[in-house]
């Protein structure tokens, strides 16, 4: 692994919203190979502080490199750990060289992510915290979205996990398009310390916005650091798509910032620093009489609290983690056979279309019949359609109803049946099924051996699922002998490891199969 630096050279901000601290330009020392490197940059740079991490870093670090989105970097930046965390880092880096890893002193978790954005390549850039993890499509669907809609940012839901426990959380619900920056910033003031709002690791962000404008984290205070880069990074954008469908978990922890009781007259100071830049922002963005008329809603943040939702067992919205999205499980012991090859085609395919469903507001079934009527020419037998769903008459007229109310069907009654039709409404939803099948045919494209592949990888994910809880249990009960009090919160950690290995497994499948079409939180 070659060794690589950062050296930093101040610079005069040309504007007044720039970060005490952040209005640094780097410059990265290149050796030729390096410089050969920038000419074949990646799509995306991924960007992973990690400080004391090694107990989840693994699980972070596999949820990365086990993205169907293949073309990106992973930037892990190690911020003088004293723990394993040095060490996995580089046997990462030893077998994939999409990894690269920088050794620092430590600095903080804002320094280091300057560090990373200064070495990054990518048309964008992503964020992680080591603690948490991403769906198997994260990249893919922000890089998409991205794509598709030309917006500057994309922003998505997100899980929130406590223990066993997981809950959704989202934000700007019933938008459906690109917004545009002054758009956002009145979503922005119903509340504006929404963690879906002031957080990196939701986003995908243009590297170039943030280059050509010296968009920097402030390293002059530990909390709110996100959302004064987000307030200056949306100065200079100009539009924000969301994704209603979640593809992060952010696990709350004990020793969080968010939970960190600090004193009255820090957080009086904090905020009130906080707030320069957040009026400043609305100054930029709005006109003068606009900002005049909405100057009460701009105050409003001085009383505003923190909020990242919840995850309590008592309320219906709250799932145990591994039961937020359809299950994807072999029984161990059971021999390969097309039986099950069948199964795991289909449940794959549900999943596809599950989080098609969850971006527009669907059930399974309703994305189903869009399915089938944008594959059968539009019009559909209803006697066909009630075979391909598996259905009687009654649940499928309920559908098709339910679809019509929507808007994304236009039904009528002839002598023959029910005759429904999409309308023009359903052309992103067709599309993402066209994009959904495309991926299926990609991993179908490692035959039998990518079955076999995945099979084993959910098989052995299980196996290090029960090793890793084991572990974690007799460090717990050795912690509860010397009179210990975080017992609990290392069960609960314990318990969510054996639950999401089954998860991970599924994504490593897909991995190879892909492969082998195309071949044939740090310091606070």
């Amino acid at each position: 692994m070659e060794q690589q630096t950062v050296q930093y050279s101040e610079t005069q901000a040309d504007d007044g919203l720039h970060a005490v601290g952040a209005n640094e330009t780097f410059e990265t020392s290149q050796t030729p190979k390096e410089a050969e490197d920038n000419a074949h940059a990646p799509t995306v740079s991924i960007i992973v502080p990690v400080y004391n991490a090694a107990g989840a870093l693994r699980r972070c670090i596999d949820s990365i490199l086990g993205q169907e989105y293949r073309d990106f970097e992973l930037i892990a930046l190690d911020d003088g750990s004293k723990d394993e965390s040095p060490a996995i880092l580089d046997d990462y880096a030893a077998k994939d060289p999409r990894v690269r890893v920088i050794h620092k002193p430590n600095s903080g978790v804002s320094d280091t992510r300057n560090q990373g954005m200064a070495l990054a390549r990518g048309t964008y850039i992503q964020f992680l915290d080591a603690d948490d993890w991403i769906t198997e499509d994260a990249t893919k669907l922000l890089v998409r979205a991205a794509e598709h809609s030309g917006a500057d940012m994309i922003i998505a839901d997100f899980y929130r996990v406590v223990g066993e426990g997981t809950s959704r959380k989202g934000g700007l619900t019933g938008i459906d398009r690109v917004i545009s920056r002054e758009e956002y910033a009145d979503e922005l003031l119903k509340d504006p310390a929404d963690f879906y709002f002031g957080v990196l690791w939701n986003k995908l962000y243009r590297r170039d916005i943030i280059r050509d404008h010296q968009v920097r984290m402030d390293t002059s205070v530990n909390w709110c650091e996100d959302f004064i880069f987000n307030l200056e990074y949306m100065v200079h954008a100009a539009s924000v798509y969301p994704i209603h469908v979640p593809m992060y978990y952010y696990v709350k922890t004990d020793g969080s910032l968010v939970n960190h009781a600090m004193k009255l007259s820090e957080t009086v100071r904090i905020k009130r620093y906080v707030f320069d830049y957040y009026t400043e922002f609305f100054r930029q963005v709005y006109d003068e009489d606009t900002f005049a008329r909405k100057r009460a809603s701009i105050y409003r943040y001085l009383i505003a609290w923190a909020s990242d939702g919840s995850a309590n067992p008592a309320l219906p919205s709250t799932k145990r983690l591994g039961e937020e999205r359809l299950p994807l499980i072999v029984p161990d012991g059971m021999r390969d056979n097309p039986f099950i090859a069948a199964h795991l085609a289909s449940r794959i395919l549900d999943r596809y279309l599950e989080r098609i469903a969850t971006q527009f507001g669907m059930d399974l079934g309703e994305v189903r019949v869009i399915v089938f009527l944008n594959y059968g020419g539009d019009t559909a037998d209803f006697k066909a359609l009630q075979d391909y769903l598996d259905a009687g008459r009654v649940s499928v007229t309920r559908l098709a109803e339910t679809l019509a109310l929507k808007g994304y069907v236009d039904s009528s009654l002839t002598r023959k049946g029910a005759k429904l039709e999409l309308t023009a409404k359903a052309e992103p939803v067709e599309r993402m099924i066209d994009q959904a099948a495309a991926d299926f045919e990609r991993l179908a494209m490692g035959g039998l051996q990518a079955g076999e592949t995945l099979i084993a990888e959910i098989r052995d994910a299980a196996a290090r699922g029960e090793a890793e809880t084991r572990e974690a249990v007799d460090t717990a009960r050795r912690a509860a002998d010397v009179g210990n009090d975080d017992v609990d919160a290392a069960l609960d950690a314990a318990a969510a490891l054996g639950t999401t290995g089954a998860v991970g497994a599924v994504v490593a499948g897909r991995d190879r199969a892909s492969d082998g079409a195309s071949d044939g939180g740090a310091a606070e």
